[in-house]
């Protein structure tokens, strides 16, 4: 089976500016993740070819690397390496400044999916909303849905130290 997923957010702010941010991605000056909300995405160097690491129970590596792009391969979720993919954070230039795009795909099974449906899709989807309002400067409490809260009172260890459920 396989999972595509797409998000995206039209930013104020110039393709070069946002595409510098790709350069923090898990880095202790991270300017891009969440991370006053989630677990820190942490990789063992800058986001370049090669540098490992994750976030939370997700494992991946560094595949490509462009100044406008990075892409990571999954190694594992969950504890579980038969999760297949990648995701990716494009910088693309558009009249107005810019726009941050972020794919994610996999090829699981039918237990897999599963668990993307009710566990992994909705956390991740709200990690990377939450990525998109700090990249465009949003300020305000998250915009969770109901079950990704009880997610969050469920699985204390997903949030960032010190953030409400």
């Amino acid at each position: 089976m396989r999972v595509r997923n797409r998000q995206s957010r039209d930013l104020d702010r110039p393709a070069a500016e946002v595409a510098a941010l790709l350069s923090t991605l898990g880095t202790r000056d991270d300017g891009l993740w969440p991370v006053h909300l989630w677990f820190p995405m942490r990789l063992d160097g800058p986001p370049l070819v090669g540098a490992a690491g994750g976030h939370g129970p997700v494992r991946y590596h560094c595949t490509e690397r462009s100044p406008d792009a990075v892409t990571f391969a999954f190694d594992s979720i969950l504890g579980s390496r038969h999760w297949r993919g990648f995701h990716r954070f494009v910088v693309v230039p558009s009249a107005r400044g810019s726009r941050l795009v972020h794919d994610l795909e996999l090829r699981i099974g039918p237990w897999r999916r599963l668990q993307w449906a009710v566990l992994v899709g909705p956390l991740h989807d709200a990690v990377l909303e939450d990525l998109l309002d700090r990249a465009a400067g949003v300020t305000g409490p998250p915009r969770w849905s109901p079950w990704v809260r009880l997610l969050r009172r469920v699985y204390p260890r997903i949030r960032a130290r010190g953030s409400a459920a």
